[in-house]
C-alpha cells in the first residue's frame, strides 16, 4: 500500500485557508496536485488523487466512490463573490441568449442552468465562445472581473440561491476516496492540520494571505482579498447538509450523503 496520500490542491484564493500553511512546511506523507476545481473532480473519479476540496456535483455523480469529510465545506453566507454570472442583460431576460460557461468548474455550471430554468424560467443558449450576452466566471478571474464594473449586471450565484430557497450554498465539498479510509492515521493527521491551516488564517488573515501571493498571485488589492473571506464559510454542518439534498433534489439526483466523521477540531 502507498505510504502516501496525494491531494488535490485548487490554487484560488477561496482555498487559501486549506492550503496556506503547507507551503512552507511539507507534511510527510502528503503530496500536492495543483488544478483547477473541474481538473481535480476528473483526478478524483479516476483516483490520481485521494482527496480534494472538490464539486458537490462531483460527489452526486460518482457517491459510490467518495465519502464526504465532516469538517469542511465551500460555501457562502451571504454572497460568494467568486462564483458570478456577468451580463449585458437582466437574468430575466437572457432567454434565447448566448451566454459562456466557464470550463473550471460545473457544479457552478449546473447550479447557472438551475437558477436559469426554475427561478428565471428562461433557456438561454449555453456556448463555449466569450463573444457573448453574459459569461459564467469563477475563482480568482470572477474577483477580477467583478472589480473592473464592465458588465451592466452581475449576479452572484450564491445570493441568488440564498434569496431563493433561504439557505447557503455548497459549492465545494471535501470529498475522499474510499481507498483513502486504508490510510487512518495519514488522512486524519492530514485533515487535523487543514483544520490549524483554518484556524490560523482566520487569525492572521493578513500574513497568510501574503505568503499564498507569493505562490499564486491573484492581482487583486490586499484589502479587497482579505475582505473576500468576510462572506465565506468553511464549516459543514446541519443547513449545509441540507442545501446539499435540496440542490441535489432540484437537480433530479438521488444522492446519499456518506459523511465520515473522521477527525476532532484541534
Amino acid at each position: 500500500m502507498e505510504s502516501f496520500l496525494t491531494v488535490g490542491r485548487i490554487p484560488f484564493l477561496v482555498c487559501a485557508p486549506f492550503f496556506h500553511r503547507f507551503l512552507d512546511n511539507p507534511l510527510p506523507g502528503i503530496r500536492f496536485l495543483d488544478g483547477v476545481p473541474s481538473e481535480q473532480n476528473k483526478r478524483l473519479r479516476e483516483g490520481e488523487i485521494m482527496l480534494s476540496p472538490s464539486s458537490s456535483i462531483e460527489y452526486a455523480k460518482n457517491q459510490e466512490k467518495y465519502v464526504i469529510c465532516n469538517r469542511f465545506c465551500t460555501s457562502s453566507t451571504l454572497e460568494i463573490q467568486s462564483v458570478k454570472l456577468f451580463s449585458k442583460y437582466k437574468w430575466e431576460n437572457l432567454d434565447k441568449k448566448n451566454v459562456h460557461l466557464t470550463q473550471e468548474s460545473e457544479t457552478s455550471a449546473v447550479l447557472l442552468k438551475l437558477l436559469s430554468s426554475l427561478r428565471f424560467k428562461v433557456s438561454p443558449i449555453w456556448n463555449g465562445g466569450e463573444n457573448c450576452d453574459a459569461k459564467l466566471l469563477i475563482g480568482d478571474r470572477a474577483l477580477r472581473e467583478g472589480s473592473e464594473n464592465k458588465w451592466e449586471y452581475a449576479y452572484d450565484l450564491a445570493s441568488v440561491w440564498q434569496e431563493w430557497q433561504n439557505m447557503p450554498f455548497v459549492f465545494g465539498l471535501w470529498i475522499i476516496r474510499k481507498e483513502a479510509l486504508g490510510r487512518g492515521s495519514l488522512l486524519e493527521n492530514y485533515l487535523s492540520e487543514t483544520q490549524i491551516s483554518i484556524n490560523e488564517f482566520k487569525e492572521n488573515r493578513n500574513e497568510c494571505l501574503r505568503k499564498w501571493e507569493k505562490f499564486y498571485p491573484h492581482g487583486l488589492p490586499q484589502a479587497m482579498a482579505c475582505d473576500y473571506y468576510n462572506t465565506v464559510d468553511y464549516n459543514f454542518g446541519p443547513e449545509h447538509e441540507k442545501s446539499l439534498k435540496k440542490f441535489y433534489e432540484l437537480c433530479g439526483l438521488s444522492v446519499d450523503l456518506n459523511i465520515l466523521e473522521i477527525m476532532s477540531n484541534r
